[in-house]
């Protein structure tokens, strides 16, 4: 058997089971997506030649463990909301499969929602000050941006702060069209 008819097969088995449970083919799609995004964003750091060897001590692990946080507290919120979602849905419809399985749908976005939105960048900003800790033990620290580009949060301590500096700075924040000075 060749590898075509290999994946075709396969992709008609995936298919069938997809229109029967559409709740976690959605639960498995979205964390096949966030794996593969994660491995070409760490692919990508390593393969890029104009980001040092410095700079990828730090980054690598930092999007390695990024992406383990997205898909573990995706794995984490939904499967519980969905396995919530199919038992309140058979209880009130016990005999309508596609309610269940709306109900399963409706959880795993949900689930999607909360996970990435709310407790991942609670989970990442608390590890990176762990890792930050362990980075400063072993003496690697990031470096820190060469220029300021406007994008980023400025170095003030290695550089005096100009008003240039925190006028381009300010410009960049969420909340600060209304700033004048």
């Amino acid at each position: 058997m060749s590898f075509a008819d290999s994946a075709s097969k396969l992709a008609g088995k995936f298919l069938r089971y997809s229109k029967d449970h559409n709740g976690m083919f959605l639960f498995g799609s979205a964390a096949t997506c966030w794996f593969m995004a994660s491995l070409a964003q760490t692919i990508g750091l390593i393969t890029n030649k104009k980001i040092g060897k410095e700079e990828k001590k730090f980054l690598v692990p930092q999007e390695i463990l990024d992406g383990t946080f997205n898909i573990a507290t995706y794995a984490a919120v939904t499967l519980p909301l969905m396995g919530a979602a199919k038992m309140a849905a058979g209880k009130s419809f016990p005999s309508d499969k596609q309610v269940v399985e709306g109900a399963k749908t409706i959880a795993a976005i949900a689930g999607g929602v909360i996970s990435s939105n709310i407790i991942t960048p609670l989970l990442r900003n608390k590890s990176g000050v762990i890792v930050k800790k362990i980075m400063e033990e072993k003496n690697i620290t990031p470096p820190p941006a060469n220029i300021y580009d406007g994008k980023t949060f400025p170095n003030f301590k290695q550089r005096p702060m100009t008003m240039k500096s925190y006028i381009n700075f300010t410009k960049n924040m969420p909340m600060s069209g209304s700033l004048k000075i």
